[in-house]
């Protein structure tokens, strides 16, 4: 393209504060598109579609792109206000796990397979005949049903097998 004649340049008049703005070198492939001045111009105009936007939707009387936004939250099943909430919770569960706050819930904690209580320490073992391995509670772990608190197991349970420990490191 050839230069421009810096006294030659296109000028044209901002929608939002009507002063006249001329031709730029960024803008020489969408100066038909250029409406504003500047970014801030450009900000202000859509708040300003915005406001109409909501006021009109308030009023009953949708405007063409708000009822193509209203067909889109009707087709997007998690809309934007679900995922808002979602990540509210997320960080709120995030908040609670750092402060060591449970009232969100039990972070990293495992049921117990003989009584379903939730502990952060489990221990591995094998208390039956066959492979199948149990992850039990300390209080579990101390019947005579399994170990009987004993480390290697009592006479009571002949298929006692230690097999190690499971911490929650999610602890605060």
């Amino acid at each position: 393209m050839a230069t421009r004649n810096p006294h030659n340049l296109p000028v044209k008049t901002c929608v939002v504060c009507n002063r006249e703005f001329t031709w730029r070198k960024k803008w020489e492939n969408c100066w038909d598109e250029v409406q504003t001045c500047s970014k801030r111009c450009n900000g202000e105009r859509k708040k300003a579609n915005r406001i109409a936007k909501g006021a009109a939707a308030a009023e009953g009387s949708p405007t063409s792109d708000s009822s193509s936004d209203d067909e889109a939250a009707v087709d997007d099943p998690k809309g934007k206000a679900a995922r808002k909430a979602s990540k509210k919770l997320q960080k709120a569960e995030r908040r609670a796990k750092r402060t060591g706050d449970t009232s969100m819930g039990i972070f990293g904690r495992k049921a117990c397979d003989l009584c379903d209580r939730s502990v952060d320490l489990l221990i591995r073992c094998q208390i039956s005949k066959g492979n199948e391995w149990k992850m039990v509670c300390g209080k579990c772990w101390k019947t005579p049903a399994v170990a009987g608190g004993v480390v290697d197991g009592t006479s009571a349970n002949p298929h006692y097998q230690y097999g190690g420990l499971w911490k929650n490191h999610h602890r605060p």
